[in-house]
């Protein structure tokens, strides 16, 4: 049985939302055919839906949040502005200094740095909220446009509909040295023309190296093809506690072999 695989770099402006096909045959061997930028010629969610009209088992991954923390969430649910938060009871007990990180992470970032060494990096709760925010707001139009359903996927090797990815923790977990890769700088270029020829022993990329190089999305994109075929070959670190992965979502990456590389 073939996948269709989607990888999506979310961003809060549409122009920075990278799109990229793929596909993963019955030998489990990976092909990237195209990539693309969510305004090209027509909305993101029209050409994802034309990527998935002729598809048995598709597969959708999605670099961005699509869930907030349940401790924060139960800390907000009843604060008045002025009064300390209601911090939620713990077996242990947590340093003041580490209080702001038990409430600001979700579990699955805290089982990325224990396994990749790095947990996924946000430069501030604002821009998470509004990567999260626009992921689930194309999710929504995508749902309505698809051919297909796409419920949340959640048995690796089996489930199809969509999963939350992370690139960088897709690269560690494949054992690709990143740095630095995205902006518009001579070494960013450098490090994405490194990662390219990395990804290349992975699968067949069929497109121009070039628009990779150039453009720090469209590589993201791709790498979420990647771990979308690592989640179909059923390859992926699974969640301790169902429950709560379902109320604050679940990073799916590759888990087998990987460590601390940096």
């Amino acid at each position: 049985m073939v996948w269709t695989l989607v990888g999506i770099d979310c961003a809060a402006q549409e122009e920075h939302l990278g799109l990229a096909l793929g596909e993963l045959d019955g030998n489990g061997a990976l092909k990237v055919s195209r990539v693309t930028l969510g305004t090209a010629g027509e909305s993101a969610e029209a050409t994802i839906a034309s990527w998935l009209s002729q598809a048995d088992r598709p597969l959708i991954a999605i670099n961005a949040p699509l869930g907030w923390p349940v401790d924060l969430g139960s800390a907000l649910a009843g604060h008045t502005a002025g009064q300390p938060l209601t911090k939620p009871k713990r077996k242990r007990r947590v340093a003041p200094e580490d209080e702001a990180e038990q409430l600001l992470r979700r579990e699955t970032e805290r089982v990325v740095q224990t396994h990749t060494g790095r947990s996924p990096t946000e430069t501030t709760a604002e821009r998470m909220t509004r990567r999260a925010l626009s992921a689930l707001a194309l999710l929504t139009r995508l749902r309505a446009a698809s051919p297909v359903p796409l419920p949340l996927a959640w048995e690796p090797g089996r489930d199809s509909g969509v999963v939350e990815v992370c690139a960088e923790a897709t690269l560690r977990a494949h054992r690709i040295r990143a740095g630095s890769y995205r902006g518009r700088t001579h070494k960013a270029r450098h490090a994405r023309s490194a990662i390219v020829e990395q990804l290349s022993s992975n699968m067949s990329i069929d497109v121009t190296p070039d628009l990779l190089t150039q453009n720090s999305d469209l590589l993201d994109a791709l790498i979420c093809t990647l771990a979308a075929a690592d989640f179909a070959r059923g390859l992926c670190v699974a969640p301790s506690d169902p429950q709560r992965a379902h109320r604050e979502g679940w990073i799916w990456f590759r888990g087998d072999g990987q460590g601390s590389l940096f």
